[in-house]
């Protein structure tokens, strides 16, 4: 069986793309978190979820917390998409989520969801957010 040289261009072809492709994808992922990177204390994130109205009381609280704590925690509120180094990062599921990070860049605590009951925990966490990130 004789191959045309014109398919054997287009096979080698392929193989490029694929083989740039594959090294493209491997050292974005490489590529520190936004925010975390330069981050030189501790930190809440917030990745949201729709705009509910649980939705948006979660949001509050959170911005709540980034007056409280202005200049001593970082708070990061940002919205989820495949190509936010945060989601693969401390691998972020379900919206919205609120993950604690310590100083060292740990996590220290996650609350998922938007029901009354996470928004008291988060309340709760957020009030004592400054001793539980100096971990």
């Amino acid at each position: 069986m004789k191959i045309d040289r014109k398919y054997i261009s287009v096979i080698v072809a392929l193989g490029l793309v694929a083989v740039i492709a594959a090294k493209f994808w491997s050292s974005s992922s490489d590529v520190p978190p936004t925010g975390i990177s330069s981050t030189s204390g501790p930190a809440i994130i917030l990745v949201r979820g729709d705009n509910s109205p649980s939705c948006r009381a979660i949001h509050g609280l959170v911005e709540q917390a980034a007056e409280r704590y202005r200049g001593r925690i970082e708070v990061i509120q940002t919205d989820w998409s495949a190509n936010n180094p945060l989601i693969e990062r401390y691998r972020i599921r379900f919206l919205p989520t609120v993950v604690f990070i310590n100083r060292n860049g740990a996590e220290v605590g996650r609350l998922v969801g938007e029901s009354e009951a996470v928004q008291n925990q988060l309340a709760r966490a957020l009030s004592r957010a400054e001793s539980l990130l100096k971990q």
